[in-house]
């Protein structure tokens, strides 16, 4: 069994899981939600998100660096699975993960492989259902590695030839696309502009200056904190920091500090300093 996961927690966890098996994981350390998808699955597209993300997030070049190699050899290896290999694929209910099952689909679309998924989202469901209570996950990274067993065995299911097509086609416009910030809504994934979440950011910095009476400066990775708790999609902390920084450049908050790190700077909203 060949698996296709997304996300560093989630391929290692997974790695635990089949240990004593003869099972490869596929992990991709990408975050398929931002950034361009404009021909992901070829050089030129893997060179423009790449460069996008370096240019973009205040994170260090060499784990950039590390990320891209990552994935063209984890795009690599899939691109080699064979016919006659079966595969299952782990999603769960937001926009990453969604994204990566429809371009998994649509670049394995020419061999003859017998396609599983394993939705965490709704497994979890089903694993408590019976227990009176109700858990809900934001990424297959939450699920520990006994967790991941239960679910290849009770929850992962063959994936139909209609559904199969239907994220074919769904996948190849999405590598068509020209949007940099996707959301997962309703069962749909929707392409936002990138300031679709910028309101909410800054009712997030309203509320938090409430909490201090509107006095004085917020530590920037304070305010990073509380989008990424309360936000109702999965947000990367680098995506709503560089969020936070292009708030500062079109004049919605101020800062004190230095740019470099969310760590070393504080912001406050424009329209406070008036007040306070």
């Amino acid at each position: 069994m060949i698996h296709l996961v997304i996300g560093t927690t989630a391929t290692n966890s997974l790695k635990l899981s089949f240990r004593k098996k003869n099972h490869q994981i596929i992990g991709f350390p990408i975050d398929f939600s931002v950034g361009p998808l404009t021909d992901l699955h070829n050089t030129g597209g893997i060179n423009d998100h790449f460069s996008w993300l370096s240019h973009s997030f205040k994170t260090s070049r060499r784990n950039i660096e590390e990320d891209k190699r990552n994935y063209q050899q984890a795009l690599q290896k899939l691109f080699e699975i064979e016919d006659g290999e079966q595969v299952t694929i782990w999603t769960c209910e937001n926009a990453t993960e969604q994204v990566a099952l429809r371009l998994f689909s649509y670049v394995l679309k020419e061999k003859q492989v017998e396609l599983f998924l394993v939705n965490t989202f709704k497994a979890m469901h089903e694993y408590y259902k019976d227990k009176n209570c109700r858990v809900d996950i934001r990424h297959t990274g939450e699920c520990n590695t006994d967790i991941l067993k239960h679910f290849y065995e009770n929850s992962r299911y063959p994936i139909s030839d209609e559904i199969k097509g239907k994220y074919e086609q769904e996948g190849e416009e999405l590598l068509n696309s020209r949007s940099y910030f996707r959301t997962w809504r309703q069962g749909k994934i929707v392409e936002e502009p990138e300031s679709g979440e910028d309101s909410f950011i800054l009712g997030c910095a309203r509320r938090l200056h409430k909490e201090r009476g509107n006095l004085g400066f917020i530590e920037a990775i304070r305010l990073v904190g509380l989008v990424l708790g309360e936000s109702a999609h999965t947000l990367s902390d680098a995506w709503i920091e560089y969020r936070v920084r292009s708030l500062i450049h079109s004049g919605k908050l101020v800062y004190e500090g230095n740019l470099k790190s969310m760590s070393t700077y504080k912001i406050k909203v424009a329209e406070s300093l008036k007040r306070g």
